[in-house]
């Protein structure tokens, strides 16, 4: 049954999030960041921003035996997700919602504290890097990982370009997933907030995505929650959006697609630092 996918609910653009983002982009930047600060055995773990929790779980057999993972999010719907589809994983990892810049966790009770692609989105940074510091063990690490320039990126520069000039929004209001782009920034953010040892690596992986036709439509209702831009359309706004938006961009997803896989490179800062 074609199920029909629009920017509504928070628990639709989860259960989007996990189904089309995830093995499109995480499945692979996944693995990237733990090979950075890989767990280990015996280790407290806490996935900050863990959404529908692909880090958490690919975590937990790392930290086996002894170990535990928690995840925490700010958006229930992404927790709801992520025990719905990975239930076998539910009694393996802490499922906790509350929000980064205010860990609901003692003082060092974490080894590693991991961060993939979240840091963009929260309203206080500087207080999260504080938050993610306090609740690291002495020696414990840290791995962020944000998207570089929103310049480096073409299909997603035509599609949030296109975004906003349809709603009459400055670039800024809907591009939030490259919000965070200057590793200089994150390196500073990191060392004001007590880490030593920063070290910040550019790295650089392939998306890939299939139905390009549904691109637009299905990036939008992922990042929904994210970005009120597009979580308070109606629905003949949304429409509307997509209708403009894949006219648009229908050249840049051509020049990328080959067999209906759209695949196109992405430059992420993958932060590493300790405390």
């Amino acid at each position: 049954m074609e199920v029909d996918i629009t920017i509504t609910p928070a628990y639709k653009a989860a259960e989007t999030y996990e189904q089309y983002v995830v093995p499109s982009l995480f499945r692979f930047w996944t693995p990237i960041l733990l090979d950075r600060v890989p767990p280990q055995p015996g280790e407290q773990v806490l996935d900050v921003a863990c959404g529908t929790g692909v880090v958490a779980r690919a975590a937990v057999s790392m930290v086996s035996p002894g170990g535990k993972v928690a995840g925490i999010d700010i958006n229930p719907a992404m927790l709801a997700v992520a025990c719905k589809h990975y239930a076998d994983h539910c009694e393996e990892i802490d499922w906790h919602e509350g929000m980064a810049e205010r860990l609901p966790f003692s003082d060092q009770s974490y080894d590693l504290v991991l961060c993939q692609q979240g840091l963009q989105f929260f309203k206080d940074r500087p207080a999260a890097a504080r938050e993610m510091h306090r609740v690291l063990r002495d020696g414990g690490r840290v791995g962020i990982e944000v998207w570089q320039s929103l310049n480096l990126h073409p299909v997603y520069r035509a599609l949030f370009q296109a975004a906003a000039s349809a709603l009459n929004l400055p670039l800024e209001n809907v591009a939030g997933p490259f919000a965070y782009s200057d590793p200089s920034a994150l390196e500073n953010l990191l060392k004001d907030a007590g880490f030593q040892n920063v070290q910040i690596e550019t790295v650089v992986e392939n998306a890939h995505f299939r139905d390009p036709d549904r691109y637009a439509e299905l990036t939008f209702m992922s990042v929904a929650a994210m970005i009120p831009a597009f979580k308070n359309l109606d629905s003949a706004a949304q429409n509307e959006l997509k209708t403009a938006v894949n006219q648009e961009i229908a050249g840049v997803l051509k020049e990328y697609t080959v067999d209906n896989v759209m695949v196109f490179p992405m430059y992420a800062s993958i932060a590493t630092a300790v405390r």
